[in-house]
């Protein structure tokens, strides 16, 4: 009967060792209808009986190079012939519990590594990669997404290297038994890795993706460690980017996913520095996507950006407030009041309700932050104060709003936390907000640290008497010298 419940689960399903369920033959299973994915079984029955000793042992097609045929000069890359192909659509990869158990798929990781790497990539389960994702629908994708990272044809030794760096301070981070072991791993592959970034030179398609997933996860990396200068290694990789950023905009949303954690990290710094960040992403540059860090908050970092450019006029010019930074400030200001998010028509129809509310609430969050910046570029603390403090507690109150609806911090909550505390007084007062580091800044340890270190830093300047304006912040908050450059 064509109606009747089918007995093989969809390709889909199959792959991921998940349960298909759906009313009949005809309809698309529950999981498929959720992900906005094709249901289909078109696959090969198996063959009866135990499989053979080699498919037990390495189950992982492992995929060849297959190198793009755009070519480039040394000043131009034309990358036009990538418009809207898939990420890796020549990776196939089964889900097992390989990456430990079999030594032959990467022979050159000792078994730590392994571990590791075998620890990050479950699907079945939470795991430390969760954390960043604006919610659960982004699981799988962000998981298939970490294991094609490492199948990816040559130069996939660099990007190995940062991966396994990656995948051991999370591990370190989360489980005490492994973060002696994970801080020496870590560092002995990530020093490869960003040495690697250094030589890259960009001359096809393959080199640019691997640039931006190295960087993204040498990143990750570096903000779980003393001195892991994050913010540099992701100005020195949108300077890379830079000229074909517009190109990027026409590729697959998952690499613009991760040019935007790039993006942010680089911004979110350049305001506490009041600095120029590289690129300015449009406002229209992301309508209608969700991006699986930052949600449908895409669309405010230009207004970041020029938040950003304002502060660093600012600073150059001492704070000199003439009728043309008058205006300017007034504009932003005006920009950021009016702004909204522009998420996809099928928003609700694709995420669940608490990702949503976590997708508005940090929005929103967003928006208020970069409204209080622009309110301590005009008055300094200790100024204006009833105004500021009425936008730090909504900024808390969304926080707050979240982590009893979802259970869960909103992901990029450094910055937004920190701006709203600068604006507490008192000794209790602080002491509650530090208090609650942990659950609001959950991207690592370090990062906690660092929050709560920048917090007292500001306060205490604060409390001697001083007169701080948003663009002399940098002078209070401790900075280690850098050793990047930018050549």
């Amino acid at each position: 009967m064509s109606s009747a419940v089918p007995k093989r689960a969809c390709d889909q399903c199959h792959t991921l060792k998940e349960k298909c369920r759906r009313l009949s033959a005809t309809t698309s299973c529950e999981r498929c209808d959720r992900l906005n994915q094709t249901c289909e079984t078109t696959r090969n029955l198996a063959k009866l009986g135990r499989k053979p000793r080699t498919a037990r042992t390495l189950s992982y097609n492992l995929p060849t190079s297959n190198p793009s045929s755009v070519t480039c000069n040394t000043k131009k890359l034309d990358l036009s012939s990538l418009q809207n192909n898939n990420l890796y659509p020549h990776v196939y990869f089964p889900v097992d519990k390989g990456l430990f158990s079999n030594p032959a798929l990467f022979p050159e990781l000792d078994q730590w590594e392994r571990k590791f790497l075998n620890l990050m990539k479950d699907l079945d389960g939470p795991s430390p990669l969760d954390k960043f994702l604006i919610g659960p629908s982004f699981h799988e994708s962000h998981h298939r997404f970490f294991v094609q990272s490492l199948l990816r044809p040559a130069p996939t030794s660099i990007l190995k290297d940062a991966t396994v760096a990656c995948a051991a301070v999370l591990l370190g981070d989360q489980y005490a038994q492994y973060t002696k072991t994970s801080v020496e791993v870590g560092h002995r592959r990530a020093a490869l890795a960003v040495s690697g970034l250094r030589s890259l030179q960009i001359s096809q398609e393959q080199d640019l993706v691997t640039a931006i997933l190295l960087s993204v996860s040498i990143v990750t990396f570096a903000m779980h460690v003393v001195d892991g200068q994050p913010f540099l290694i992701s100005h020195y990789t949108l300077v890379l980017i830079k000229p074909v950023y517009h190109t990027l905009l026409t590729m697959d949303s998952g690499i613009m996913d991760l040019v935007m954690c790039l993006v942010s990290t680089e911004t979110f710094e350049c305001l506490i520095r009041s600095e120029l960040p590289t690129i300015r992403v449009g406002e229209r540059d992301r309508c209608d996507v969700v991006d699986r860090y930052i949600g449908i908050s895409s669309s405010i970092f230009s207004h970041l950006y020029d938040l950003c450019e304002t502060s660093q006029l600012m600073r150059l010019s001492g704070g000199r407030m003439d009728i043309d930074m008058v205006e300017r400030l007034d504009a932003i200001q005006g920009s950021l009041e009016r702004w909204k998010p522009s998420p996809p028509p099928d928003l609700i129809e694709r995420f669940t309700q608490s990702e949503i509310v976590g997708m508005l609430a940090q929005a929103q969050v967003f928006r208020l932050a970069a409204l209080l910046i622009a309110h301590r570029l005009r008055h300094p603390y200790g100024q204006c104060d009833k105004e500021a403090l009425q936008l730090s507690s909504a900024i808390t109150a969304e926080i707050d709003m979240v982590l009893q609806s979802t259970g869960r911090s909103m992901p990029c909550m450094t910055l937004p936390y920190k701006v709203a505390c600068f604006e507490i007084t008192g000794t209790e007062a602080r002491a509650t907000v530090v208090d609650r580091i942990p659950e609001v800044v959950t991207f690592s340890r370090h990062s906690q640290l660092q929050v709560r270190r920048t917090l007292s830093s500001v306060w205490g300047g604060r409390d001697g008497g001083d007169q701080i304006y948003w663009f002399e912040l940098d002078n209070y908050i401790r900075k280690t010298p850098s050793t990047w450059t930018d050549g």
